[in-house]
């Protein structure tokens, strides 16, 4: 069945660290615990995680038949990312004038002019959860044109030769779609949790 829950939710300043930390261990219980923190930012990424199949019946993951049914046919993983952004945050747009920067390094000059600083914010603050589905695919296809049978996976120009001695291709992963049930079921778990701990 669709989780149902909200698209996002708002919360004040003060309350950010608390609702950062919550953030994190939602996405901890999912099996996806964080990679990336970026309290100052305002960004958690998480471990991506295999989907469930058919024959993982214990972990139903899934939020419809259809989506159980791709994660049995073809390998999937889910990806999810929680986004805290001022409710009046626009984007610095380009100019095409002045010259060309490089990512603010933390502690550098150029942190002083980051466009979001959330740590020092005064106002309501945006929670938004995604939550990506990825699909695993072998780059390098090659059929056999003579016997119609044969398959085989070229070695990329930029590939490195396995230990073993194989010349197989790296499996990589490519974005197919969003879960936007499991963002909305992120979200209801985090707005409990917040429940919980102001009881």
């Amino acid at each position: 069945a669709t989780a149902k829950g909200p698209e996002y939710l708002t919360v004040n300043a003060s309350e950010y660290s608390s609702v950062f930390a919550a953030a994190g261990e939602v996405s901890t219980r999912q099996g996806m615990p964080p990679l990336v923190n970026d309290l100052v930012g305002g960004v958690i990424e998480g471990r991506p995680r295999l989907a469930g199949s058919l024959i993982e019946p214990w972990r139903a993951e899934s939020s419809s038949v259809n989506q159980l049914a791709e994660s049995s046919i073809n390998t999937q993983r889910r990806r999810v990312r929680f986004e805290f952004l001022p409710i009046e945050f626009k984007p610095n747009e380009p100019t095409g004038e002045g010259v060309l920067q490089g990512p603010i390094v933390p502690g550098s000059t150029m942190d002083e002019v980051r466009s979001v600083d959330l740590i020092n914010h005064q106002g309501e603050i945006e929670v938004r959860v995604w939550v990506y589905v990825e699909r695993k695919f072998q780059p390098y296809l090659q059929r056999n044109t003579w016997s119609r049978v044969g398959t085989d996976f070229a070695e990329g120009p930029a590939d490195d030769v396995p230990d073993d001695g194989s010349t197989r291709s790296q499996s990589l992963w490519t974005p197919v779609g969003r879960d936007k049930a499991m963002e909305r079921r992120l979200l209801s778990q985090l707005s409990s949790r917040l429940t919980a701990q102001a009881e």
